[in-house]
């Protein structure tokens, strides 16, 4: 097999090797990977080299390999070995290094080259595997279960391998003028490999966290943190492919060309390992065990690349779907049309579906609390398929899906209900969705959350526990095909025992009681198998030899004495090679049965004596784990949830298993925790989709000062939680329902704080869908809401106060009994449904959850000390503050989120700029500036070069001209603007780097306007904005960099704008013609319409005159001074386009190459009229079929009416 094969050949070879100039070879740190040495006949020196095999799977028949050299390797070297990779595929480890070695003209130590012949050595040593293919089973290493997306650049066969791309002119401008309009919708691009070349390279497209409008508490919850990037890794293994070419694949295809992978780091992009890494096969256990051991061992502020929670789905939806996706969006679906669409014929022909149905075209309603850069459009907002950009509808993609990812099924990816919010993203209800989230591994880690939050796992477990016993649970873990006990198997501990709370005030709750068998067919109720049990040896002994043996090693089993029918005995199979005599594990007594109701445990006082165990074989019953769970009734799901919790051993048990077996999961423990309570367990974990986070009670000294801070004062004897519900932007829903409310009656203090209790049974649910007032508990005599209090007191009647035996998990550290929601709300109690004697609010945006409270039976000193007041607290309403146990809560200022606090009123916080209206502090999230990457890693110069124009030899720039920074190239022009420039913004040139001179402009005979008759309110207040903006970029901005020039003094009208574009590449003909004329800019007109920003501007150039495209000009520039450019018509324009990246996109136009370069006019210098520019615009618009803006005219001409053919205006 493939695995086995390759570690006899890299034995082999580690062994000794007889190649010319090839020694010590090595196995890597990494699978696949292996390392030598090689002697090069150029110049006589060693490498030592490094070679790696991502899929082991396909070795040696159809895998790539990729090998690496040190920094210090000479370019040659490094050259010949990214050629290499073409010709892996079908060669073992021996002809690799025959390959290196003959690729290199490696010598021996007498200069002899090797001559090649391995091929024939090793057939025999194939076919003598093949022998052994019989005897040895890859499951192994690769078990059925296990369905792991495969890496996609090693899945080819060797026939089907695809030349590289020809690197020509054409082809890597194509890779620049796509990576451009990632970077111009402020994204940022990196790469690895030999992209211009046409090799197999690695594009990065990445964003940082903070720029994406996510929640501090979805931040949280996610565990990202907010100066870090989501990365998108696109693998080209031919080379780079353009949406063009993707386009002709079908999906089964595109996987051989490309490949997606998401994650988070803390820089930009991923170094060559991480991305080699990223895209190689792991097992599902092997991958959870790198992804936990990189989240854990690595400071926040140095993380490499790894899987972020979401990874796995989005790889694989971004592999599977991404390619087919985009064909239906060109055929005029939004992404949501596209989605459906695809879940609701998926396996059909398309040929006989209904494509134009009305449902997939209508736009999707998103939430404009997102930012801009998560509901951007590139395929709706640039209209020319040919101008896409496939780099950047990927990532457009992937934020949709990441920031969004509460809306959508972590597995079919289908929308989720509407009125279901949640902050952590979970799975629909098609039981297949649940079966395949649990048995794929896209949940959370169960191992990290008992490690890192055990009293968070352990309250997480009681919650579904008390749910469970007191009848309240309604959503199952159906679809994971639990084997669990029949029924009867608890009858004697429970015999007909109804499902209900023991509540003092209990004023709705219902007893729910057993089906009765008349109308009910599935009980699970089987009749008990009969054998004999040896306690003291852990053997069942049958009567009957002759009978089949009714187990299989690994089954799980109750077992009940005759002399202790009560006493349930769980136990896993452990040998049946003896039957009839069967050894089994070390029972699990239920947690229920080792005391009884009445006599819970005390800590501190000695456990009642162990029973002395029966040496001999006593009569008993069994019953095996062999009862489908989803064939049960809801009153039996139940009871076997909670049978089965009490099996499990406490967290606090569990995490020390962890910590001692750092490597292994709970899986392994399979003597002490059955399949079923482990899926429940699993279940239970990943269904949480609250954000709760234990504020802890650290008094020490040295911590008492931070950990202070954090908890809230005047709940004495209760345990604190952070606690955040609701989808990602329900934090901002929340603050612009503050913020409005606050302006609109100029509120002193815009919100409040107040108590919420409900039942213990409520509140599994409540931490997966929220808040709401669909199922009436206690009665609704003040009206429909949630209802809330001022007081702890009145909420607290409402949680059911007092301690049952029941209504607590037995194993819990916490013995939950009772536990309250803090919430803040809106402060308009006029407007609540009532605002006395309870507080029920009705807006459920007006609502957001602070913390959990709970308080269990068994009092913790520690909970008891006196409370320590936080330095600094959140001022409340004085007539509207919450009361605590005996006095008025103190509430941190860390109970909200860092943009309300008093700190952020600046509108600058450091480097990063905060999203402000102004009027008061209730703001969303701190964000970066769409375009500001002060606070952002510097982009390499190696990535900023990518996207830089061939140069030709120029006159290298004094030294005091040239910026630093780590690569080899480097951008000038405004092309620094566009990517970033490496330069400081407050470093000063010593000489000025443009010959440009701002208002020197000769301005006497331009065609200067008057205000238009028709100009609109909306237009004008827009082109202000607009208009500002511009002027704020242009003075913090180099004119160099900058390469467009606004005279204020020039804009006496806001519906016309002159603008001077300067500061050409000097290599460019454009330039040059230029510098000949002694002409230093040229001069544009901006003209806009009533319908701004719903229309284009139309933009014509003034002087000087450009050579047409008949008389072989180019630079998109028509005969009469248009621009050609469907960015201005109807077509490609976009209501979000900024003018300034209009003004980069015409100048980009006229410094292109292809298909011609722009020239001026020969002769003495003209204007353009405006008339000509006007027919010109409308006959480009007709050759290409792009549609001329209603009113062009009227706006083109500013309102004058009979214009002759030499109109100046």
């Amino acid at each position: 097999m493939p695995r086995k094969a390759f570690i006899a050949d890299l034995q082999k070879a580690v062994g000794g090797v007889v190649i010319a100039g090839i020694s010590d070879v090595q196995s890597g740190n990494d699978d696949g990977e292996f390392t030598f040495r090689v002697k090069s006949a150029t110049n006589g020196g060693t490498l030592e080299l490094s070679a790696l095999i991502p899929d082991v799977s396909e070795y040696p028949s159809s895998h790539t390999c990729m090998f690496f050299a040190p920094d210090n390797a000479p370019n040659k070297v490094a050259q010949a070995l990214s050629n290499l990779s073409d010709s892996a595929p079908g060669k073992n480890i021996i002809q690799l290094l025959e390959l290196v070695a003959k690729s290199l003209e490696s010598t021996d130590h007498d200069g002899d080259t090797q001559m090649f012949d391995s091929g024939d050595d090793f057939q025999s040593n194939d076919e003598d595997e093949d022998d052994e293919d019989d005897d040895y089973s890859a499951d192994e290493y690769f078990p059925d279960d296990d369905v792991v997306p495969q890496p996609i650049f090693g899945k080819t066969e060797t026939s089907d391998i695809q030349p590289h791309a020809q690197p020509t002119s054409l082809f890597r401008n194509r890779i620049r003028m796509d990576l451009i309009a990632v970077k111009a919708n402020g994204l940022k691009v990196g790469h690895l490999g030999s992209l211009l070349d046409g090799l197999g390279c690695y594009v990065s497209i990445s964003c940082r966290i903070s720029k994406l409008g996510i929640s501090e508490e979805a931040m949280q919850a996610w565990q990202i943190e907010p100066s870090e990037y989501l990365i998108l890794i696109i693998h080209y293994p031919g080379g780079y492919k353009s949406i063009d070419s993707l386009k002709s694949y079908d999906a089964q295809t595109a996987r051989r060309h490309i490949g997606m992978r998401i994650g988070i780091s803390s820089s930009y992009k991923p170094t060559m390992q991480e991305a080699v890494r990223a895209f190689t096969t792991l097992s599902k256990d092997e991958e959870k065990r790198r992804d936990d051991s990189q989240g854990e061992s690595q400071d926040v502020s140095n993380r490499g690349f790894r899987n972020s929670f979401i990874s796995r789905p989005l790889n694989e939806l971004l592999n599977e779907r991404l390619i087919t996706l985009i064909e239906y969006r060109y055929m005029g679906m939004p992404w949501s049309g596209a989605e459906e669409y695809y879940n609701d014929h998926y396996g059909t022909n398309i040929e006989n579906s209904d494509l134009m149905n009305d449902k997939y075209m209508e736009v999707e309603n998103v939430s404009t609390s997102f930012p801009g850069l998560v509901t951007a459009d590139h395929i709706r907002e640039t209209a020319t398929e040919q101008l896409h950009s496939f780099p950047l509808i990927a990532m457009q993609f992937v934020l949709r899906h990441f920031v969004r990812c509460t809306e959508f099924c972590l597995v079919c990816f289908c929308k989720m209900q509407d009125d279901l919010e949640a902050i952590k993203p979970y799975v629909c209800d098609k039981p297949l969705c649940l079966y395949q989230y649990m048995s794929l591994g896209f949940g959370p880690s169960i191992e990290h959350e008992i490690i890192a939050q055990p009293k968070v796992v352990d309250l997480l477990i009681s919650f579904c526990y008390a749910s469970a016993r007191q009848g309240g649970l309604k959503d199952f873990p159906t679809g994971l095909s639990l084997m669990v006990p029949p029924s009867s198997a608890f009858e004697n501990e429970q015999p007909n025992q109804p499902q209900t709370a023991n509540y003092p005030y209990n004023f709705n709750q219902p007893t729910v009681t057993p089906p009765s068998p008349a109308t009910n067919t599935i009980t699970g109720g089987v009749e008990p198998g009969k054998m004999r049990f040896n306690y003291s040896k852990l053997e069942m002994i049958f009567d009957d030899p002759n009978q089949k043996v009714p187990f299989r090693t690994g089954d799980w089993v109750v077992i009940r004495t005759s002399d202790n029918p009560i006493k349930s005995l769980h136990c896993r199979v452990v040998e049946t090679t003896f039957f009839p005599t069967i050894k089994v594990s070390e029972p699990i007594v239920p947690s229920s049965a080792i005391l009884p109701p009445s006599l819970p445990s005390i800590p501190g006082q000695p456990k009642p004596p162990a029973l002395p165990v029966p040496s001999t074989f006593t009569p008993a019953t069994f019953y095996i784990y062999n009862q489908n769970f989803d064939d049960l009734h809801e009153f039996y799901k139940r009871q076997a949830i909670y049978s089965l919790l009490e099996t499990l051993p406490s967290v606090a048990d569990m995490k020390q298993y962890l910590t001692r077996k750092a490597q292994s999961g709970l899986n392994t423990w399979v003597d002490r925790l059955s399949p079923a309570a482990l899926g429940v367990l699993r279940w239970i974990i990943a269904s949480n989709r609250a954000c709760i986070i234990q504020v802890d009670d650290c008094r020490d000294s040295d911590l008492k000062a931070k950990k202070g801070e954090e908890r809230l004062y005047g709940m004495n004897g209760w345990m604190q939680f952070r606690f955040a519900m609701g989808a990602p932007d329900k934090e901002r829903r929340f603050i612009n329902s503050v913020r409005s409310t606050t302006d609109r009656l100029k509120l002193k203090y815009p919100t409040l704080f107040a108590w919420h209790g409900s039942p213990l049974q409520n509140w599994h649910s409540i931490i997966r869908e929220g808040l709401h007032f669909n199922f009436t508990a206690h009665g609704r005599a003040y009206g429909h809401g949630v209802y809330h209090s001022l007081d702890v007191h009145t909420s607290l009647g409402y949680t059911g106060m007092g301690y049952t035996s029941t209504s607590s998990w037995p194993q819990s550290e916490l013995k939950v009994n009772s536990a309250m929601a803090l919430n803040e709300i809106v402060n308009a109690p006029k407007e609540f449904v009532s605002s006395t004697p309870h507080l029920v609010v009705a807006q459920l945006d007006w609502i957001q959850t602070r913390y959990l409270f709970v308080k269990g039976a068994q009092s913790d000193f520690k909970l008891n000390e006196v409370d320590v007041k936080p330095l600094q607290i959140h001022e409340q309403d004085p007539t509207m503050t919450p009361k605590g146990q005996t006095d008025k809560v103190v509430i941190p200022i860390t109970a909200v989120s860092c943009s309300r606090r008093p700190q952020s009123l600046s509108v600058k916080t450091g480097s990063k700029r905060v999203k402000a209206s102004g009027k008061n502090i209730y703001d969303p999230i701190v964000l970066d500036g769409e375009d500001d990457d002060s606070a952002s890693v510097c982009t390499l110069d190696e990535d900023v070069a990518i996207l830089v124009e061939e140069e030709v030899p120029r006159d290298p720039l004094p030294e005091s001209q040239m910026s630093s920074g780590k690569g080899k190239g480097k951008a000038t022009s405004f092309f620094s603007k566009l990517v970033g420039s490496s330069q400081p913004k407050d470093s000063k040139p010593s000489k000025p780097l443009t010959d440009f001179i701002p208002g020197s402009l000769e301005h006497s005979n331009l065609p200067m306007l008057e205000p238009p008759v028709w100009a609109t309110p909306s237009a004008t207040k827009r082109l202000q904005q607009d208009f500002k903006a511009l002027l704020k970029v242009q003075s913090s901005e180099p004119l160099h960099e900058l390469g467009w020039y606004i005279d204020p003094e020039l804009v006496t009208n806001m519906y016309q704008w002159i603008v001077e574009l300067h500061s050409f590449e000097p290599h460019l003909p454009l330039a040059k013609d230029m510098k000949s004329k002694g002409i230093k800019s040229i001069v544009m007109e901006l003209r806009f319409g009533k319908d701004y920003p719903m229309s284009p501007p139309f933009v014509r150039v003034i002087r000087p005159r450009f050579l047409g495209f008949q008389q072989g000009g180019g630079g998109h520039v028509t005969a009469g001074g248009a621009l050609c450019m469907e960015l201005l018509t109807n077509n490609g324009w976009s209501a979000v386009s900024s003018i300034e990246s209009v003004l980069l996109q015409v100048r980009l136009a006229m410094s292109s190459l292809d298909p011609k370069p722009a020239r001026l006019e020969n002769g003495p210098p003209r204007d353009y009229y405006v008339n000509e520019a006007v027919e010109a615009y409308i006959r480009a618009c007709n050759t290409h079929g792009w549609t001329v803006p209603t009113g062009f005219r009227e706006m083109a001409y500013g309102g004058a009416s009979n214009q002759g053919p030499a109109y100046p205006y």
